[in-house]
């Protein structure tokens, strides 16, 4: 055997060497060759390993990466899954397509064959209306454009030559305050264009008796008559004034209650579908935290949430919480840039969030539909409150999926390995495994033994050779000392086989949480601990 307890065999040896020794010396020449010593025979333990499980090995994979593990203020554990979704088109809050407007100039006068008093620049001015047209009818203020282009294509009837100033008083150069000038000169029965950037411009808009976004300007024009020419009444300037490729820094406006979905994700839980066993949550919640820097109030509709497991069950969330929306609050109209944040909480008091996560979800669909300008009794967010969107404008939804380890545990399997290839058990008359548990934590169970060949094949199994009792929870919820047990485990035949020939040991744990025939629940607090002490007792008969 390579490895006995050799300091206690020392005393006996030399004992037994000095009563030798002593007898000799007064009668005979000492001679080691003669000494025979008795054999030693006695029980040496030697251990083979110990273990400590800390909760979260216990019950959780670590190998999920969207698996968080965090502590309550308390001290209890707490698993949080986070996921992070990002709202940026504005075009479903306010979608605003390039704009075209038609008009017409109608001749200021009627004049034939024009006498030499007649001739002249003739100078004339129309008030022009513009309509900005919008699908849904919003309502618009004022539009910061970052580019694009705004241009006149036009066409004069006139026989005499015709020099004009398009000003849109309400299209405004941003730095300078002035507004923009689209201008001509058509000669008799021509056409022509001008286009102009509207970068750095605005335009304000306001709205008409038919509720319709219009803004406004004026036309400038001078006819160049000569003697002889005629104008007639019938003559015309018509003209086709566009806005095109335009992308916008800021829209202000009212823009109206529309649909839109915020939200969608599938988020993999795959500590459920790693878990061997079952587990209940006591006191669950999902947290949906928004971040929205739109200038728009919303309402989240929560109804499109579901759960799915591997056998193909599913739940959908209900309750309170998805009756109707939950409202997301806005920055004001003068506080572009900035956000606004809110905070959903779902828990089992507004909803079935337990029974959506106790069947072991390995998949969680989020859709979340939006309702713009939605408002609710406790945050009045009224009709006439105006809007915005920015070019930077999001809606950033952080979701957590929280589960503090109130739980109850059923069917739970852990295992330990240990190495028996450094150990020789050749010269033991008789060999007993020495289980030693303390364990604090609120668990119940059994362990099994098996001998497992290079293979992790299982060769020899004995079945509960040990019992994990769960410590008295006291009424302060908390336990503080571990509930300690001892077994022995005698092997013989095959048992012995396994142990002289096998190279792995292990011991298999079976877990249920304590006291789950009540279907009571218990919390698990970031430092508890099991141990686990497993040695060998043998009794040698070894020839000194």
């Amino acid at each position: 055997m390579k490895h006995y307890d050799y300091p206690k065999l020392i005393p006996y040896i030399i004992g037994s060497l000095s009563l030798l020794l002593l007898s000799r010396c007064s009668t005979e020449e000492l001679t080691f060759d003669d000494i025979k010593l008795p054999n030693y025979t006695g029980d040496v333990v030697l251990a083979l390993g110990t273990t400590t499980f800390t909760t979260s090995e216990l019950i959780e994979d670590l190998d999920d990466e969207q698996l968080d593990v965090d502590t309550t203020q308390a001290g209890i554990l707490v698993l949080v899954y986070r996921d992070t979704t990002i709202f940026s088109d504005a075009n479903e809050i306010i979608a605003i397509d390039d704009v075209s407007n038609n008009g017409l100039i109608e001749s200021p006068i009627e004049i034939t064959n024009a006498s030499s008093s007649e001739a002249g620049d003739f100078k004339f001015t129309q008030n022009l209306q513009f309509n900005y047209p919008i699908s849904n009818g919003e309502e618009l203020d004022s539009l910061l454009y970052a580019s694009g282009s705004i241009s006149i294509t036009y066409e004069s009837t006139f026989n005499v030559g015709m020099e004009f100033e398009m000003v849109i008083d309400d299209i405004i150069d941003r730095a300078t305050g002035l507004p923009l000038v689209l201008s001509g000169a058509a000669s008799a029965n021509s056409g022509g264009s001008q286009t102009l950037s509207l970068a750095n411009h605005k335009t304000i808009a306001t709205q008409n008796a038919a509720n319709e976004n219009i803004f406004t300007g004026e036309f400038n024009g001078t006819l160049k008559i000569t003697s002889g020419s005629s104008v007639s009444k019938t003559d015309q300037f018509r003209y086709r004034i566009d806005i095109a490729d335009v992308e916008f820094e800021t829209i202000y406006g009212y823009f109206g209650e529309k649909d839109f979905e915020i939200q969608s994700q599938t988020i993999e839980m795959d500590f459920f579908d790693e878990l061997d066993g079952d587990i209940r949550f006591g006191s669950p919640e999902i947290r949906l935290i928004v971040d929205n820097s739109f200038g728009v109030p919303m309402g989240l509709s929560l109804s499109s949430i579901i759960s799915s497991n591997t056998a193909g069950d599913q739940v959908s969330l209900t309750g309170s919480v998805t009756e109707a929306p939950q409202f997301i609050n806005a920055p004001n109209i003068n506080s572009v840039g900035n956000s606004a944040t809110s905070t959903i909480r779902i828990n089992n008091d507004v909803s079935n969030l337990s029974e959506l996560l106790n069947i072991g979800p390995n998949v969680i669909n989020v859709s979340v539909e939006a309702q713009s300008n939605y408002s609710n009794t406790t945050s009045v967010n009224p009709p006439e409150d105006r809007n915005f969107v920015d070019a930077n404008s999001s809606a950033t939804t952080y979701m957590e999926i929280e589960l503090p380890l109130d739980l109850q545990l059923t069917n739970l399997t852990r295992h330990i390995d240990y190495s028996l290839d450094d150990f020789d058990f050749d010269q033991a008359d008789s060999i007993a495994l020495r289980i030693k548990t303390i364990n604090q934590l609120p668990l119940n169970g059994s362990i099994d033994l098996q001998f497992l060949d290079a293979d992790s094949a299982v060769i020899y199994q004995i079945k509960n050779v040990s019992v994990l009792q769960s410590p008295e929870i006291p009424s302060g919820g908390k336990i503080t000392a571990g509930s300690e047990s001892i077994d022995h485990i005698r092997l013989s035949g095959e048992g012995l086989d396994a142990l002289y020939n096998q190279p792995t040991l292990r011991l298999i744990l079976n877990i249920s949480s304590y006291d789950t025939a009540n279907d009571s629940f218990v919390k698990i607090y970031a430092d508890y601990q099991l141990e686990i002490f497993l040695g060998v007792e043998a009794t040698l008969d070894i020839e000194l």
